[in-house]
């Protein structure tokens, strides 16, 4: 692996850095990938208050995700921010207060519970076809379409329905919160809450929708104990010892998480597949030969090797989590050169170091095939999820809940570029495509394998 380039010279900061802060607010990928094309692996810049070191090298990537990270916290802004409407769930805490709290929602992502989940996908999932099937030969905006249905999902999975006549309302707040989430943590100060403004009456409107909405399934899943479930909801309830509070934050987190990166996945998925005619074609030939007139199951989708590299590729290239959490050093650290004082921030860029020519060639192809074999990468020059003690918990759940609804999809469907097609990124709290890109759904023959 190639050793990380350094440089001595960093951004000048202007207006205290507040200039770097509106760039990022403003044009953040291309911003990122300035900095790294000027000054190396390792940028500090100064953003208001704070010095934050951008580390692009897997070398350093391991060092802050895996053999160092108990000498970071996340960013305490962003986390109080995100804690308006997540409360002290999984997603927030830290320290011993987070592996405790890991510790009793990993039950609910075992192996031994993806079956049942993937069963639930699987029907979904073809509640889309069926949508999907009523609409072919016409432009379909994506993101919209998987937006609901990954919020559909999270829903059956989560407490075993739909959210039916809300779903919509669900949709735009999930929306919302993502939007506010990315302004709020890109500004140098924040007006209190409390005061009316239009931006903050919609806080208030969706934060108050999302609670209320949750509180309510909670109350009754809890009142009603006589009912089994094979759901997220049943498994929080029980290792959080019925305490509604502590399983209201966890299931928001998983909600909002759920739908804005599964719903992104698959949305790119799908955007590439219409672009690339011939990758398409092979799938749809392991599908007929591997699933044929079968359901996907948790099993047999293990069997899909071309649609795996196809959903990893896509993940390389558009990773929904394009930039981690930033993180925060607790102590003074050396990690390679680089000394980050206590108090420095630190960020990683999944986007941007996953499309670095030293580690993948022809890094801003489409190239599926390049995970059909052996890495020829380093370890952390991929890391779409995260890496280390906070890897994303439910890693194995979005990969099996894109891969079943791919498979249900593509089974009856093709795909055709729409003339109003583009592949344009709106990159916010995650990376989604822009309202506005399309693809043609086709009917086509079912062969049996």
């Amino acid at each position: 692996m190639q050793r990380p380039t350094l440089n001595s010279k960093h951004p000048a900061p202007y207006f205290l850095g507040l200039d770097s802060l509106f760039k990022i607010k403003s044009d953040p990928l291309n911003y990122y990938q300035s900095l790294k094309d000027k000054y190396g692996d390792a940028v500090r810049v100064q953003l208001g208050p704070h010095r934050c070191w951008f580390l692009f090298h897997p070398e350093h990537i391991e060092q802050v995700l895996a053999k160092q990270a108990d000498k970071f916290i996340r960013f305490e802004r962003i986390m109080n921010i995100l804690r308006q409407w997540n409360g002290n769930s999984l997603l927030v805490v830290e320290g011993d207060s987070w592996k405790k709290r890991r510790r009793k929602i990993l039950p609910a992502f075992k192996q031994s519970r993806m079956p049942d989940y993937a069963r639930m996908v699987a029907a979904q999932s073809n509640v889309l076809v069926d949508q999907l099937e009523k609409h072919t030969d016409t432009n379909c905006e994506l993101d919209g379409i998987m937006a609901q249905h990954a919020l559909d999902v999270a829903g059956v999975t989560l407490f075993s329905k739909t959210f039916s006549s809300q779903s919509e309302e669900i949709s735009k707040a999930v929306y919302g919160l993502s939007e506010i989430a990315y302004r709020e943590t890109t500004s140098p100060f924040l007006l209190p809450t409390s005061i009316s403004m239009r931006i903050n009456k919609r806080k208030r409107e969706v934060v108050q929708l999302m609670r209320t909405t949750i509180s309510d399934i909670v109350k009754q899943r809890l009142e009603s104990e006589g009912n089994k479930h094979l759901d997220l909801l049943s498994i929080l309830i029980e290792h959080h010892e019925k305490d509604a509070e502590q399983i209201e934050d966890d299931v928001m987190s998983l909600l909002i998480a759920g739908h804005e990166t599964s719903g992104a996945m698959l949305s790119w998925l799908f955007l590439l597949l219409a672009q690339h005619p011939d990758i398409l074609k092979k799938v749809h030939n392991e599908l007929d030969s591997i699933i044929g007139n079968d359901l996907p199951t948790f099993e047999n989708i293990k069997n899909l090797t071309c649609l795996s590299a196809v959903v990893n590729e896509t993940l390389r290239l558009y990773p929904a989590a394009y930039a981690l959490f930033c993180r925060q050093a607790t102590t003074d650290i050396k990690i390679g050169e680089v000394s980050i004082k206590k108090g420095d921030l630190v960020q990683l860029l999944p986007y941007i170091t996953h499309r670095d020519e030293r580690w993948f060639n022809n890094a801003d192809k489409f190239l599926p095939e390049r995970f059909l074999g052996e890495a020829s990468w380093p370890q952390y020059a991929y890391f779409p999820f995260g890496a280390g003690p906070r890897i994303c918990i439910g890693q194995s759940f979005g990969m099996m809940e894109v891969m079943i609804t791919a498979v249900c999809v593509l089974k009856k469907l093709t795909l055709a570029p729409s003339e109003e097609q583009f592949i344009s990124m709106h990159p916010r709290f995650s990376l989604r495509p822009t309202m506005g890109s399309k693809v043609i759904f086709c009917k086509r023959e079912i062969k049996a394998g």
